[in-house]
């Protein structure tokens, strides 16, 4: 597929899924930026890893002059260290990135936010998600896929004993769960993710609950 696509928060459960997915020849250039090297990306040259230090975000223009940004960057309040942190890498750099991506071009944006994202939630971590969509959407991309998926599970780098916790509870349950609320595996958001690059829908559209698990 003649496509160029730039990947930001590599390192993460869904991003690194999806690009230890991708075959050789898929696209035409993938690009992974990244604070660090991806050991389990070395055999796959044609994924090219750009490491970056996310202070200084202007350095990565060039990795973003792609047809398509998937941002998969996020953490959590008790990782990020502070609410002012926590904004910073779930809100401020996305939203820069996006703005320098769409002035190089770019044309389709996806991501991966959370299900119960709203710019007016009581909840801080579920406000902050709803602002970086909002924020997304005036910016003006042909193209954007915001993905709500509820608990992640799948093997993550780094250890979060409430999520895992959660896993043990919930996955025995699935059957139980309205699809809104179902777990759902990074192999099949990733599935998904590859679906939405090839896809020529226009505008801005939201997928969760059974959308995220429906594959074409």
């Amino acid at each position: 597929m003649s496509t160029t696509l730039s990947v930001i928060g590599s390192t993460g459960l869904i991003g690194l899924e999806f690009l230890n997915s991708i075959g050789e020849g898929e696209y035409q250039e993938v690009t992974a930026i990244t604070r660090r090297q991806i050991p389990s990306l070395s055999e796959k040259p044609f994924i090219k890893q750009s490491i970056h230090n996310f202070d200084d975000l202007e350095s990565m223009r060039n990795d973003l002059k792609s047809e398509v940004l998937i941002c998969t960057l996020g953490t959590t309040i008790k990782t990020a260290g502070s609410q002012e942190r926590f904004i910073e890498v779930d809100l401020d750099i996305p939203l820069a990135l996006a703005k320098m991506a769409r002035e190089e071009g770019c044309n389709t944006f996806i991501l991966v936010s959370s299900i119960g994202a709203d710019a007016h939630a009581s909840i801080f971590y579920s406000r902050v998600k709803g602002q970086l969509e909002e924020a997304l959407k005036a910016i003006g991309f042909p193209r954007l896929h915001i993905l709500q998926p509820s608990m992640l599970l799948g093997d993550r780098q780094e250890s979060r004993p409430g999520e895992f916790i959660g896993k043990l509870i919930m996955q025995p349950l699935s059957f139980l769960i309205p699809w809104k609320y179902k777990p759902i595996h990074a192999s099949i958001l990733a599935a998904k993710i590859r679906e939405l690059i090839s896809s020529e829908e226009t505008g801005s559209r939201t997928w969760s609950g059974k959308e995220l698990f429906h594959i074409n």
